[in-house]
């Protein structure tokens, strides 16, 4: 198979800097590592060494430099699943990538408010943190369930699904978020942003979710919606 055709996830990149940015970056980056004796979970690792080095610098309060972390993360995060494809070592162990990055975008929330909350005791960094990582869970288990059941991801099931899924709360939008809020000199902004982003995206992933399952359980036994977007 075409190295390309390797390096690119059957639905393609979600939101609009993994599309837009990291794609073509990543794709670069993976043609050079191909042929050298770098292993996908040596990229993990590395991964998650910079992205729990961005958590303890939003603790600390040094939140451009982890913010700028966060951006790299993002970046090398894609790099580690087109290396396993590009080198024909996709596992089902190395799904298991999904739980830790999930892991690690909480951390940045977590961290980010309870530095903001240290200075005056206020407990509304906190709460906001918390609202933020339960509707994230929530929505992302919506989502998971939609392609267990379906097996077809949400983000390409119909037309709508395919354009939100282009802004839909995701890590590397809420590190704009984040970045925005603390060129501004108002970090706890991003918190704020966060929730009402992760608060959209919940409302309209269960809304969807429900609809298309709602058409599946009605179609003939054995039988699924096309997922052509006529269930609009």
């Amino acid at each position: 198979m075409d190295i390309d055709k390797k390096l690119e996830k059957e639905k393609g990149a979600s939101d609009l800097l993994a599309h837009y940015v990291h794609r073509p970056i990543e794709n670069m980056i993976v043609k050079r590592l191909v042929h050298t004796g770098v292993t996908p979970n040596q990229l993990t690792i590395l991964t998650n060494i910079v992205a729990y080095s961005a958590t303890a610098l939003f603790y600390l309060g040094h939140l451009l430099p982890a913010s700028a972390l966060t951006f790299l993360v993002g970046l090398m995060d894609g790099l580690d699943g087109k290396l396993a494809r590009a080198k024909d070592m996709v596992t089902r162990l190395g799904k298991m990538e999904h739980a830790f990055d999930l892991l690690f975008e909480f951390s940045w929330i977590a961290a980010l408010s309870i530095h903001l909350s240290q200075p005056s005791g206020s407990t509304i960094p906190l709460v906001l943190a918390i609202l933020s990582i339960t509707l994230i869970a929530f929505y992302r288990y919506c989502y998971d369930t939609f392609g267990r059941v379906m097996n077809k991801s949400l983000d390409v099931y119909g037309p709508f699904e395919r354009i939100f899924r282009r802004v839909a709360g995701r890590r590397n939008l809420y590190n704009i978020h984040i970045l925005v809020a603390i060129l501004a000199g108002n970090p706890i902004y991003a918190l704020y942003s966060i929730t009402i982003h992760a608060s959209l995206t919940a409302i309209i992933y269960t809304w969807r979710t429900a609809i298309h399952l709602h058409a599946a359980d009605r179609a003939p036994r054995g039988t699924f919606p096309g997922g052509d977007g006529s269930m609009m």
